[in-house]
């Protein structure tokens, strides 16, 4: 799970606000990060697995910046950890909500 959680920071964070990840999910105005622009946040929103790999994997809406950026293990710990936290969270992500 720390893993997945450090990884969310690096790579997902700062598009995507995550209270438990420490994450604000705003975008990034400096060109270090992955992101540019803010992405919903998953506060509320149950994000399930698969939906997480999918999104990085066959890349939209700004993920293809990160896709060759991550290894299968990284989307796969990051995917648990993203999937594990929000599991309790009654409104699911759509890949609309991109």
């Amino acid at each position: 799970m720390e893993a997945g959680k450090r990884l969310y920071r690096k790579y997902c964070g700062q598009c995507h606000a995550l209270k438990v990840a420490r994450a604000v999910g705003f975008g990034s105005a400096k060109k270090k990060g992955p992101g540019q622009d803010g992405g919903p946040s998953f506060d509320k929103l149950r994000v399930p697995y698969n939906l997480s790999v999918v999104a990085v994997t066959a890349p939209w809406a700004g993920h293809e910046i990160i896709h060759d950026q991550m290894s299968w293990t990284q989307v796969r710990q990051v995917a648990d950890f993203i999937a594990t936290v929000t599991r309790e969270h009654r409104a699911v992500a759509q890949p609309i909500d991109g």
